[in-house]
């Protein structure tokens, strides 16, 4: 990279140079490199404009807008660890300027109260009495959200999501006040064994079973997830009726049970089932987990491939909108889009998911 001159000093070396003088005669003359004057000499800077510095964040802009997309309450101490693992080194702060310029927003969801914003009260020492079961009993679904354990729930025994928090202990309004289940601060882990236990009474289940499924008492931590609705098929068969929100682990696109894309909350789910590409795509994309990690195979699937085939892209949007609902399709066409193109996303991720190497944002 070549060293930036005072307005002053690029000007007269432009003058020298009109005037005749070489390139070489006014690197001698001045004592800067030829290849710093040659710059200014053909115009590639101007005098007063500072130097370009490289940005070292540009090649995972894509990854953070993707992971951010998938999982709105990702925290920025959670995303920064997930982009240690592609390569990059650098602080919290540093993260925080290079999402700023990039225009990326840290924690988009609307609903979410971070706790460094909004604070909460301490929880009572006091415990609180031993709740009843109540009469309809619920079992969770693998990586279901408190709330919408809690509304299921609610909803079972026609009653309210509010009156349940009423008789459970007050780490559980903390927890859906602050939308964000996946954050464990010290005061709250403390006290989720007793609030797993109590959530066991009330709903029926074990309070391991309890613990296990849900996210918002830390099980399963530290791997990147994305937030989506269960397939409506496997709920259905559990005698559920309403969308299920659950994490799930950030690659996984397809049940590949039913054959259902697991697309985001509130997106109409639509069958893949008539394209058994798009199958192949998802247990190839499970077997390329073996020899990577979550973050480079996440990272592989956003490089556009090298070649891709559009007809055949074009013959699974054909049989994808034939085979599925003309709502569904209408109102999930950015989801149709990424299923047409999922199997070239593993194809050019099989090649072999690049870990970018280290750097520093400056």
């Amino acid at each position: 990279m070549t060293n930036a001159l005072p307005r002053d000093r690029a000007e007269q070396i432009l003058a020298d140079h009109a005037a005749g003088m070489s390139v070489r005669e006014i690197a001698a003359a001045y004592g800067h490199s030829i290849t710093t004057v040659r710059t200014y000499v053909k115009g590639l800077r101007m005098p007063g404009e500072p130097a370009a510095r490289p940005d070292d964040f540009a090649p995972f802009v894509a990854y953070c807008r993707r992971r951010l997309a998938d999982d709105p309450h990702l925290r920025t101490p959670a995303l920064l660890a997930e982009l240690s693992c592609l390569g990059l080194g650098n602080s919290r702060a540093t993260l925080y300027r290079a999402m700023e310029r990039h225009g990326i927003q840290t924690h988009p969801c609307p609903e979410c109260h971070p706790a460094s914003m909004s604070g909460y009260s301490p929880l009572a020492a006091n415990r609180t009495p031993q709740p009843a079961p109540l009469p309809v009993p619920a079992a969770p679904v693998a990586g279901e959200t408190l709330a919408s354990f809690l509304s299921r729930l609610a909803a079972l025994n026609r009653t309210s999501r509010e009156a349940l928090l009423d008789i459970l202990p007050p780490w559980f309004r903390v927890k859906t006040r602050w939308h964000d289940d996946r954050w464990q601060p010290p005061s709250l882990i403390a006290r989720a064994d007793d609030a797993a236990a109590r959530l066991a009474v009330i709903s029926g289940s074990g309070a391991a079973a309890i613990k296990n499924a849900l996210p918002a008492f830390g099980g399963k931590s530290g791997q990147p997830v994305r937030a989506v609705t269960a397939c409506r098929l496997c709920t259905a068969a559990r005698r559920i009726s309403q969308p299920v929100l659950v994490h799930l682990p950030a690659h996984l696109q397809v049940c590949l049970a039913h054959g259902i894309w697991l697309s985001g909350p509130g997106t109409p789910q639509i069958s893949v089932s008539g394209c058994p590409d798009i199958l192949s795509a998802e247990r190839q994309a499970r077997r390329l987990r073996r020899r990577c990690t979550i973050e480079q195979l996440i990272n592989a699937r956003l490089c556009p491939p090298a070649t891709q085939d559009d007809r055949e892209w074009k013959r699974r949007i054909t049989a994808l909108i034939a085979s599925n609902p003309r709502q569904a399709t209408e109102s999930g066409t950015q989801a149709l889009l990424q299923a047409a193109a999922y199997p070239e996303a593993i194809a050019a991720a099989y090649v072999g998911p690049r870990k970018p190497a280290q750097s520093n944002l400056r």
